[in-house]
């Protein structure tokens, strides 16, 4: 798949070099399993065609410079400075940037080599609305680091370092299910994914079927959202029935007879 067209040339216009590497992360939809990836349950998400890209090139500073093509901006911080969140003047990241940064501390948090990079981050996926545009940049950034610094985790290590910077960094306390399906994603497949043991197979699409997303309108930023709230209330629920009922751990656990 083609990167757009006007990637590499917008990086070339900030940073007056050459990218060393592209790469991609896609977006997901879910076939089965809402709010259940973190009651540690099954879901089965696909991963799509719109996707989260990157032209990017190390530099030898402990410097990172992100330029978001989609809003026209951009933003330099320090590697030292990740824990404050601050840019190289020392004023608070935007939010749009937390998702790179938090990678980047992330990567670090797992013992991983982290050095500078340039990168321009463009993406096909829309914002809000539920086909997981924030996982996607998170993994595109941890891929390219990765590719980078010449260290090397599997694809499950990878997608759990990305989601601590969903749930530790940007806040979110989401699940593994986005994180997972944008790295695993397999053509013409949907992903069984069971979040308790990490197993996982490809489940191949009836031959001549398509999947139709439709927009409806409805735009939301989870970190503003009552998604927090509603793990709260799981993990409540959860506490309270394991109080009466042996071997729970998590809403998996409970039937409907029980």
């Amino acid at each position: 798949m083609n990167p757009p067209p006007n990637l590499l040339s917008a990086f070339s216009d900030a940073f007056n070099k050459l990218p060393k590497l592209v790469a991609r992360a896609p977006g997901r939809v879910n076939l089965l399993g809402e709010h259940v990836d973190y009651n540690d349950g099954w879901v089965l998400p696909v991963a799509i065609d719109l996707a989260a890209w990157i032209a990017a090139s190390p530099c030898s500073s402990n410097l990172i410079r992100v330029h978001a093509l989609d809003l026209g901006e951009t933003v330099a911080f320090q590697i030292d400075d990740l824990e404050d969140k601050v840019d190289v003047r020392g004023k608070p990241l935007p939010a749009w940037s937390y998702y790179s940064a938090g990678v980047a501390w992330a990567l670090q948090q797992h013992g991983l080599h982290v050095g500078g990079l340039d990168a321009v981050l463009t993406s096909t996926i829309p914002v809000g609305a539920g086909l997981s545009s924030s996982a996607a940049i998170e993994v595109v950034f941890a891929v390219a680091w990765q590719a980078i610094s010449g260290w090397q985790v599997d694809q499950m290590t990878l997608a759990q370092i990305c989601l601590r910077a969903e749930n530790a960094y940007v806040g979110v306390k989401c699940g593994l299910m986005d994180q997972f399906a944008s790295l695993h994603g397999v053509a013409g497949s949907a992903l069984l994914f069971d979040c308790r043991t990490l197993e996982w197979e490809p489940v191949p699409l009836p031959q001549g079927v398509a999947l139709v997303i439709a927009d409806s309108g409805v735009r939301r930023i989870l970190g503003d959202s009552a998604y927090n709230e509603r793990r709260a209330a799981c993990e409540q629920a959860t506490r309270i029935l394991a109080e009466r009922l042996p071997g729970v751990r998590a809403l998996r656990d409970v039937s409907i007879e029980a």
